[in-house]
C-alpha cells in the first residue's frame, strides 16, 4: 500500500495526533497549514474528537507537496518530542515499543496498520522497526530518530536511522517499511 492511503475507509485518527503535527510548523506556516487541512474537512480540532484518517493522509500529502519531505522529517521529530511518556520508559527499547502502543492508541475502527519492534540488540547497537500504515516514511524516520536521541544510552553519541533499502517499502508501494537502527 503506498503512503498516504488508509487502508480502511473507516479508520479514524484522534485529534491530539493532528494537534500535535499542527504545532510541529513554526507559527508563520501555520496558517497556511490550517487551510489544507480545512480543504480537506479537518476543522473545529480538539484533542478527543475523532476525524477521517484518509482525510487527515491528504492534508499529510498537502503539506508534503508545499513543503517538502525534509519537513515531514522534522514534524516526526517534533511530534515525537511532543509525546509524554510514562516515567518508567527510562530505555531505548521500551521507549521504541511505546511508539507502537501510541500509534494504537490514536487510531481506530477497521484496519489501522501497526507498528512493531521486530529485533533489538542492546550489545550491537542494532534494532529493526517495521510500520505497516500509510503515513509517509520520512516523517515516521523522524519520529524514530528522534526517540533514539533521546533513549540511547548516555555514553553513545551516534545516531543513525534509515529505511532498509534491501526490502521493499511504501515509497515502492509496499505495505510494511523497515527503518534500520544503529547508535554508538
Amino acid at each position: 500500500m503506498a503512503q498516504f492511503i488508509a487502508f480502511d475507509k473507516n479508520t479514524e485518527v484522534v485529534g491530539l495526533g493532528l494537534l500535535s503535527c499542527i504545532a510541529a510548523f513554526p507559527e508563520h506556516a501555520r496558517p497556511h497549514i490550517e487551510q489544507l487541512m480545512a480543504e480537506n474537512n479537518l476543522t473545529n480540532i480538539t484533542p478527543d474528537k475523532w476525524f477521517k484518517a484518509q482525510d487527515w493522509l491528504n492534508a499529510f500529502k498537502a503539506f508534503s507537496t508545499s513543503y517538502g519531505s525534509n519537513t515531514l522529517f522534522h514534524i516526526g521529530v517534533a511530534v515525537f518530542e511532543g509525546f509524554i511518556f510514562p516515567p518508567n520508559v527510562s530505555d531505548l527499547e521500551s521507549a521504541l515499543k511505546l511508539i507502537a502502543q501510541a500509534y494504537r492508541e490514536h487510531h481506530r475502527n477497521g484496519r489501522i496498520g501497526y507498528i512493531e519492534l521486530r529485533s533489538f540488540d542492546a550489545k550491537a547497537k542494532k534494532a529493526v522497526m517495521e510500520y505497516c500504515n500509510p503515513y509517509p516514511c520520512n516523517f515516521e524516520r523522524g519520529i524514530v530518530t528522534a526517540c533514539v536521541r533521546k533513549y540511547k544510552p548516555q555514553d553513545d553519541h551516534f545516531v543513525d536511522v534509515q529505511l532498509d533499502k534491501d526490502k521493499p517499502s511504501r515509497l515502492d508501494g509496499a505495505e510494511s517499511s523497515f527503518y534500520i537502527i544503529t547508535w554508538g
